[in-house]
């Protein structure tokens, strides 16, 4: 297994696995969710990571700048925002996940960051155990609307 800060290359395969999983999980990936998902993906603030094995990319994950208020507001020094980690529904259950997080939290403690932090469903059972086996606690939770309710991780590096 490869782990490495995403290449230009690797741009189609890591949008493939965003999409796979999303349909997986029964939700839809619309061209302009898909566009918006390649443009997070080449912002310049922002480093995406993946996960390659001879099949291709299996897993990806973004980290970006961190920002006040709910993503709203200004860039936090010296934090990430962890904004998507997809692994490839064939590929899942088999410690890609755990790697490639370790792998990108080792990389942005290296370069100077101090603490990381995301939202994930409250429903999404999966992630929420590798967050947590990564060490990540939950600080807070929010509820969108009757059915969506997100849980928010923090982990200090």
């Amino acid at each position: 297994m490869d782990l490495r800060v995403m290449e230009a290359s690797d741009l189609d395969g890591a949008v493939r696995v965003w999409q796979a999983a999303n349909i997986a999980r029964g939700k839809h990936t619309p061209a302009e969710r898909v566009a918006r998902v390649v443009e997070k993906l080449q912002e310049p603030t922002a480093v995406p990571y993946v996960a390659a094995s001879d099949a291709g990319i299996v897993g990806m994950a973004l980290l970006e700048p961190c920002r006040a208020d709910d993503g709203a507001g200004a860039v936090v020094p010296d934090t990430l925002h962890i904004s998507m980690v997809f692994i490839d529904p064939i590929s899942q259950r088999q410690g890609i996940g755990s790697r490639l997080m370790r792998y990108a939290l080792d990389s942005a403690h290296a370069s100077g960051v101090s603490s990381v932090s995301l939202w994930t469903g409250c429903e999404n059972t999966g992630a929420r155990k590798l967050y947590e086996v990564l060490g990540m606690k939950p600080t807070g939770a929010r509820r969108v609307n009757e059915a969506v309710e997100w849980v928010r991780y923090e982990l200090d590096l």
